[in-house]
């Protein structure tokens, strides 16, 4: 029967282009697409001053997603599409939440803050990450997270919430103050409701600060910490923050826990300072743009006009790959250079350092 469904196919897509189809899907507002995974948004709630949660109902092409992953999420913008990587914050069946927190000159989560709005199509693009609610669920965890790097781990603590979990879970969760975090209240309901789930808020407004003005985030929990620190070598941690928030406590902690898993954001490299200019030629558009060195070869591209594939910005969802056929480049964060042609590399990871030509 598989030739006939493919016959059957066939002839639909001579009779009604998935173009065709497409577009009338959407003029009317329909979520139906040939190929393509869509979701309309059915809530908007205000989870802090700077941050807005989206509940998401995707079309039958979307083949769903497990609380701790991420998704690429396409949004349409004065009628250019950009896309950026979030963790899901909840699953619940078929629907799924996103949290959006505003950064400063962030084009999607401004957009997102101001104007998402119920029945607003987004686009949706690959699920990816490691970590995830099984990597957890048959072993004490201890989740460590900075900001609104709560999102992954609220959607693998609310699953578990639904269910009989054997397993200990601690969170510690910093914040400027109590007010600026996301979910705090429900996640103080799931410590009242689930024994097996311990809280801790830590306001860095009020701990001891390194030399470089960032907070020694387990300056002020010492009381607490030496209760824990008798069950630390139980644990399997997992942190979820910026990248400075992810190397502090990995220096702790890793030494005390059995295995520790992270996940970083913002990274400090973002704001290199540009360099002498040089030349990207581009083989399969035929031209070539100069962009200056010492910045994100991402970002330097995007300004220069050319358009990239995109995601996570951090070097997992492999959105961005491509091959660089020659010419010298820089990895951001440990400054090693590479040096090797053709060869598939990401663009959200490095400085290019010398003229350079990509498979784009």
């Amino acid at each position: 029967m598989a030739w006939l469904k493919s016959i059957l196919w066939s002839v639909r897509d001579i009779i009604l282009p998935e173009k065709v189809y497409d577009f009338w899907c959407k003029e009317f507002g329909l979520l139906s697409r040939r190929r393509q995974s869509i979701a309309k948004v059915v809530d908007v709630i205000q989870e802090s001053s700077d941050s807005v949660s989206l509940w998401l109902k995707p079309n039958a092409n979307f083949p769903g997603i497990e609380p701790g992953q991420h998704i690429n999420i396409g949004v349409e913008i004065n009628g250019r599409r950009l896309q950026r990587s979030y963790s899901v914050s909840s699953v619940n069946n078929k629907f799924f939440r996103i949290t959006a927190r505003q950064i400063s000159k962030g084009q999607v989560s401004s957009f997102l803050n101001r104007y998402a709005k119920p029945k607003m199509l987004l686009y949706l693009g690959d699920v990816y990450g490691d970590v995830s609610m099984a990597t957890f669920a048959q072993k004490p965890a201890l989740f460590l997270a900075g900001g609104i790097g709560i999102t992954p781990i609220i959607s693998m603590l609310e699953a578990w919430a639904g269910s009989f979990r054997a397993y200990p879970v601690e969170l510690m969760y910093w914040g400027k103050s109590e007010k600026d975090l996301a979910f705090v209240d429900r996640l103080k309901k799931l410590a009242k409701q689930n024994a097996w789930f311990r809280l801790h808020v830590i306001e860095t407004q009020f701990i001891e600060r390194n030399a470089d003005g960032t907070p020694k985030l387990l300056a002020e929990s010492s009381a607490w910490f030496e209760d824990l620190k008798n069950r630390l070598p139980s644990f399997d941690a997992f942190a979820c923050g910026n990248d400075g928030f992810v190397n502090q406590l990995r220096d702790s902690l890793q030494p005390w826990v059995r295995n520790f898993a992270f996940e970083s954001f913002s990274p400090a490299f973002a704001t290199a300072t540009a360099g002498m200019p040089v030349q990207v030629n581009l083989s399969k558009q035929q031209r070539s743009v100069t962009i200056a060195s010492g910045i994100n070869l991402l970002d330097a591209l995007e300004q220069a006009g050319v358009a990239v594939a995109s995601g996570c910005r951090r070097g997992i969802c492999n959105t961005c790959t491509c091959k660089k056929i020659s010419g010298l480049v820089q990895e951001q964060q440990d400054k090693r250079l590479y040096a090797e042609d053709n060869a598939m590399f990401k663009p959200c990871m490095v400085t290019a350092i010398s003229d350079i030509t990509l498979e784009l």
